[in-house]
């Protein structure tokens, strides 16, 4: 099996590569960047609104499965170049599917959403597929524009496409620009000094969905090979869990004595839903999927991950 993988180079690009090497497959890779730092990945350098050299790479691989995962992801960069991450995400999904149906038309294809398709006004204990979108930011707007494009792909040429809303997930290697590997990091950096110190962070009183990468990208992997086409899925673990929470959690991995102070950097300028859990009912049923590891688990190996790489510069 050959699996094509866009945005490869990225954090949940990488887990996602490894655990389909484990499933047997090759893996095909393609970012912006130069080089791929993934092992065992056939890495091409290609600009994803470059449809004739999508064209061309899926001509040379012929895949069985696509994973899209390319996109302006961070939400203050949609935020403040907003035509850029409308193009990346939306004309660049527009490009890859029409390689697709150009070249490989038979191939199953993922195109990774979010749950800031549902927009910061939802509520509801569960939020569930069936739950109308109503973006709020551009990011969001974005995400959706581009599944509402994909299920048209669906409809009209055939394609086999099949459709993730994922929310927020973290691990090890991710960017400290998300809150998690921030706080971690920012930890990390403080136990490894002498003398108390300070962490800054923003929100504390939001509760949200996380799940682990690596249950992320087993979810992704399940939905290519068990779901069915056409078909969006929430990908969560079901459940919230407070900011609070996991804080105090990662400020109890040392001994140095921290003082929190509240940024006025780290306030987003969206205000998030103070609480927003996913409904993981249909993953579940379609795919057999469901999440193995817990908050406190990952939060041991996201704080490993920044000790490491702290002592190895």
């Amino acid at each position: 099996m050959v699996s094509v993988i866009t945005g490869v180079t990225g954090f949940v690009g990488g887990y996602l590569a490894k655990s389909l090497l484990s499933h047997g497959h090759t893996v095909v890779g393609i970012d912006q960047w130069a080089q791929c730092p993934w092992p065992k990945v056939d890495y091409s350098q290609i600009n994803i609104l470059d449809n004739a050299s999508m064209l061309h790479l899926l001509d040379r691989v012929r895949p069985d499965y696509i994973y899209h995962l390319a996109a302006i992801s961070y939400l203050p960069d949609a935020d403040a170049t907003p035509g850029r991450a409308l193009e990346i995400n939306i004309m660049g999904t527009v490009s890859l599917l029409d390689a697709v149906r150009n070249s490989c038309p038979s191939a199953r294809v993922l195109v990774v959403g979010s749950s800031k398709e549902y927009g910061s006004n939802a509520v509801s204990d569960l939020i569930a597929e069936q739950t109308p979108p109503a973006p709020t930011d551009f990011y969001g707007i974005s995400k959706f524009s581009a599944e509402m494009i994909g299920i048209q792909y669906v409809r009209q040429f055939g394609l086999d496409i099949r459709f993730s809303r994922s929310f927020n997930h973290t691990g090890p290697g991710q960017s400290p620009r998300f809150v998690c590997s921030d706080w971690a990091k920012q930890i990390a950096e403080i136990s490894e000094t002498k003398g108390d110190s300070k962490i800054k962070v923003g929100d504390l009183e939001v509760e949200i969905d996380f799940s682990d990468v690596r249950d992320v990208v087993e979810a992704y992997y399940r939905i290519c090979t068990k779901g069915k086409k056409g078909e969006t899925y929430n990908v969560c673990r079901g459940d919230t869990v407070s900011l609070d929470y996991i804080l105090t959690c990662l400020l109890g991995k040392t001994d140095k004595k921290i003082t929190v102070e509240q940024s006025k950097q780290k306030l987003r300028s969206h205000k998030a839903s103070p609480k927003i859990a996913g409904d993981n009912t249909k993953l579940r049923s379609h795919t057999g999927w469901k999440p193995g590891i817990s908050i406190e688990k990952t939060l041991d190996d996201l704080y490993a991950y920044w000790l490491k790489s702290l002592k190895n510069r």
